[in-house]
C-alpha cells in the first residue's frame, strides 16, 4: 500500500503526463479560414479560392464547365456560413460587360446570399443549415473549357483543310 506522499507523487506524475500529451493537440475553432486550389486540366491553370466556413468543413471543390458552376462539398455539423472569394478568371456572372447575379443553391434549393465585388473577384456569403452537403454557385462563365491550345488546333485544322483541298482538287468530268 502506498503512503500519502507516494500517492501524491503518483497523481502529480499522471497530471504532468496528461499535460505533456495534451500540448500536441491542436485546438478546434468554430471558424476556419483556408484556401482551396482548383486545377483546370484543360488549360493547366491553378486558381486559389479563399473561403471561411463556420459550422462545417469543406471536403472538396470542383468546377463544372458544362453547368458554368462551382461545386463546394461540405460536411456540416451545425448551422453556419460559407464565404467564398471567387476569382473572376475562374467563375463570373456577366450580362454583356455588366455584372449579373450568381445563382446559389444549397443542397439543390435556391438561397439568398450577400455579395461584395472588386475588379478581380467576387465574394459571396451564404447561410448553410446543419447537415448541408453541397453548395453550388452558378455563373454565366467559368474558366475556359479549352485553353489557347484549342485556337491553335483550330487554325492548323483550317490550314490543313485548305492545303489538302488545293492539292487534291476534285475534278469533275465535263459533259
Amino acid at each position: 500500500m502506498l503512503g500519502k506522499k507516494e500517492s501524491m507523487q503518483l497523481h502529480s506524475y499522471v497530471i504532468m503526463t496528461c499535460l505533456v500529451f495534451s500540448m500536441g493537440v491542436t485546438p478546434v475553432f468554430a471558424q476556419t479560414s483556408q484556401q482551396y486550389t482548383l486545377n483546370d486540366a484543360q488549360s493547366g491553370q491553378s486558381f486559389q479560392v479563399p473561403y471561411v466556413v463556420t459550422g462545417a468543413t469543406v471536403s472538396e471543390m470542383s468546377i463544372s464547365s458544362h453547368d458554368t458552376s462551382l461545386l463546394v462539398f461540405l460536411q456540416s455539423s451545425a448551422d453556419g456560413n460559407l464565404t467564398l472569394t471567387l476569382p473572376r478568371a475562374l467563375i463570373d456572372a456577366k450580362n454583356g460587360a455588366n455584372d449579373d447575379q450568381f445563382f446559389v443553391l444549397v443542397d439543390g434549393a435556391d438561397t439568398e446570399f450577400t455579395e461584395q465585388k472588386t475588379s478581380t473577384d467576387r465574394t459571396l456569403t451564404v447561410f448553410i443549415p446543419k447537415d448541408t452537403e453541397q453548395v453550388e454557385v452558378i455563373g454565366t462563365q467559368v474558366v475556359p473549357e479549352f485553353g489557347s491550345l484549342s485556337s491553335l488546333v483550330l487554325v492548323m485544322s483550317i490550314i490543313s483543310i485548305v492545303i489538302v483541298s488545293y492539292k487534291t482538287r476534285l475534278s469533275y468530268p465535263r459533259k
